[in-house]
């Protein structure tokens, strides 16, 4: 299994300031935590060392044993499905400073005790490492603060807000079903016209987790009623954490969900 494969092959660092562990493994998505520090930092030694410093502090934040950090490789799949994902995001608007600070970053990242994720996000990975701990029976917590990794069941830290809290399945279904409604406006992934949050909300309020996909369903197509399947699959497969290193493709929820059967 993959997470055999990381205790041999990937260098991990380990917790020594703590006695006793809330959790054996923190899996950590490095992209958010590299852009902030690349932007409030004036160097690219002090972006190495607030880099290093900020992830021994989620260790210690969280009582993790052992850390693993994921972080942007080559490609991402998603770009070969539309070529509107993450459009609207121009790098040209950065700093040449921040732009080559944060280049450099990435670099440290790469030759030291990160993962490099290719043809996928780094989020991507969390969830995948995270999916197979619970298979594992592994304690763990995911170190982000990123809200599409709200939707994978498991303990989560944000770094920022230093909050830890909770996600099981059914509310991490509901998270996945809102975003499929609303899309989500920070990737320009469309979703359905005129459905924002308290809309999402509202459909789904009461709905049971094993029929929250029909109520998404029926919703894009009473909106978009020639080309709602191939738009609602669009999304789905944009906004969808992976769970395996072979699913950085196209997949159908029925693929994942099954027909008519959710869970």
């Amino acid at each position: 299994m993959v997470m055999d494969k990381l205790e041999t092959a990937m260098l991990t660092f380990t917790n020594k300031e703590t006695e006793e562990f809330e959790f054996d493994k923190c899996f950590i998505d490095g992209d958010s935590m590299l852009y902030r520090i690349a932007y409030t930092t004036n160097s690219d030694s002090q972006a190495a060392s607030t880099f290093d410093l900020a992830l021994l502090a989620v260790m210690r934040d969280t009582g993790s044993e052992k850390g693993y950090v994921a972080v942007k490789g080559k490609g991402n799949f998603r770009y070969s499905l539309t070529d509107d994902y993450k459009a609207t995001r121009s790098k040209s608007e950065m700093d040449p400073q921040v732009k080559d600070r944060l280049a450099n970053l990435y670099q440290y990242c790469w030759d030291t005790n990160c993962v490099q994720s290719d043809n996928c996000e780094a989020d991507d990975v969390v969830s995948i490492w995270a999916t197979e701990a619970e298979e594992m029976g592994t304690s763990f917590v995911i170190a982000h603060v990123d809200k599409d990794i709200d939707m994978v069941p498991g303990w989560h830290y944000n770094f920022n807000k230093k909050t830890l809290y909770h996600t099981d399945e059914d509310q991490g279904h509901y998270l996945l079903c809102k975003q499929l409604l609303t899309g989500d406006a920070s990737d320009n992934i469309q979703g359905i016209k005129g459905v924002g949050p308290k809309t999402a909300e509202k459909l789904l309020k009461d709905v049971p987790a094993e029929g929250m996909l029909d109520v998404v369903r029926k919703a894009w197509r009473e909106k978009h009623p020639r080309e709602w399947k191939e738009k609602l699959q669009l999304c789905f497969n944009l906004i969808y954490m992976r769970r395996s290193f072979d699913d950085f493709r196209e997949m159908t929820i029925e693929e994942v969900y099954g027909e008519g059967n959710l869970r």
